[in-house]
């Protein structure tokens, strides 16, 4: 398949490369590669670091001063020593490419392949190649016999004390959708530290969908591990594409994983309405109900979870969808936000809540004494009747 300079391309890469991989690639594998292919590995690394939309290899060639042909060759020589995984999707103007950046065997792991070993020695000698064997494995020069002739630093009296006055940086979490979203109850860290770009690439780590997975994790009961094997589920690398109805719907149909809490009102709704269920298993409209009044109504989980109670309590165990987007509504009007909020407005609806009986007009209690009393009547006149009959026999 001919590479054409409007073609696209992505790249997917670790995060650093470690020293050893640097020495691997420049030192082993670039008389293997050639510096072309070596250069390319680099600048594609050094691409997708910082990539967020796909670009075309237009910029390749500018950027490096190779042709389309000869960036070509450079990426199947890397391909052929396993540094490179290339990925494509026809399109009829222009394909699409996805390129996975493995990273170099350490030296010890190069020199141990006997195939490796014997591409070096080929390339460059069985001179040249025993140097750098040597070179590795060598643990540097001693300094037995050496005297330390190191000066010691004497810094001034008005010098910064660095240890004291310039406070040091800290790591902050790259999300906190959690701590400004009270709806929001899911480790994101987690998730995304244990989530890898090709997985779950960055392109699509957008705002929005980071929250509809957390909502879908708390109303749900999902832990992040859960929730990476869910969302790649949904992920399309090749079109780079989020399915985000697939994900509603295979959160739904999960079951709960965090079904335990020291405050039942702390519960996932799924965990606190399934505990109300004597431990039986949420319906998928009952989940549905509950995860609008999450995602839609921007509830906390102690306040849905207040409302399902007394829901429940005044319509005789039922979740009627129209009545409890009555009563979420009201609550919304009245601005319940918290738990004790919540608790008010449960306790003065309740004390305010009269049971609807059936009452049936009087009209209708007549005509039903009537027929009673008819058809008792009629009765007894069938018993005076027989019993004649039986007197004359």
């Amino acid at each position: 398949m001919e590479l054409k300079g409007k073609d696209l391309y992505r790249v997917i890469c670790t995060d650093s490369l470690s020293s050893d991989a640097v020495t691997s690639l420049m030192s082993l594998y670039q008389p293997l590669t050639g510096t072309v292919a070596v250069s390319l590995y680099l600048t594609l690394y050094s691409e997708g670091r910082k990539q967020r939309t796909q670009e075309n290899h237009s910029r390749l060639s500018a950027i490096m001063n190779q042709s389309i042909d000869d960036l070509e060759r450079a990426r199947i020589a890397l391909e052929e020593h396993l540094l490179l995984r290339c990925y494509v999707q026809e399109m009829p103007e222009k394909n699409q490419y996805i390129y996975l950046l493995n990273p170099p065997m350490n030296p010890a792991s190069f020199l141990s392949s006997n195939d490796l070993r014997g591409e070096l020695i080929h390339a460059i000698g069985q001179k040249q190649a025993e140097l750098s064997a040597n070179k590795f494995q060598a643990s540097g020069p001693s300094t037995s016999g050496y005297r330390d002739i190191t000066r010691p630093v004497v810094r001034k009296s008005e010098t910064r004390n660095y240890d004291v006055d310039v406070e040091s940086s800290r790591i902050q979490p790259r999300y906190n959708f959690g701590l400004d979203d009270v709806s929001i109850n899911f480790d994101y860290e987690r998730f995304i530290g244990m989530t890898s770009p090709l997985v779950f690439p960055v392109e699509l780590r957008t705002e929005e969908n980071l929250r509809l997975i957390g909502k879908l994790a708390t109303v749900n009961g999902l832990t992040p591990d859960r929730m990476r094997i869910l969302t790649g589920r949904c992920i399309n690398v090749g079109r780079n594409e989020f399915d985000a109805e697939k994900l509603k719907l295979m959160a739904e149909q999960s079951k709960p994983e965090i079904v335990t809490a020291d405050d039942p009102y702390k519960l996932p709704p799924v965990s606190f309405l399934q505990s109300k269920q004597n431990g039986r298993e949420v319906s998928l409209s009952d989940r549905r109900i509950l995860r609008y009044l999450n995602e839609t109504m921007n509830f906390p989980v102690e306040v849905i979870n207040i409302m399902i109670e007394y829901i429940l309590s005044v319509s005789q165990n039922r979740l009627v969808p129209k009545f409890v987007e009555m009563v979420a509504g009201e609550w919304a009007r009245d601005g319940v936000a918290t738990r004790e909020d919540a608790l008010k407005a449960a306790k003065k609806k309740k004390q305010n809540y009269t049971p609807r009986k059936q009452i049936v007009p009087e009209y209708m209690i007549g005509s039903e004494n009537n027929k009673t009393e008819e058809k008792n009547e009629t009765d007894a006149e069938e018993v005076l009747a027989m019993m004649r009959k039986l007197g004359n026999g």
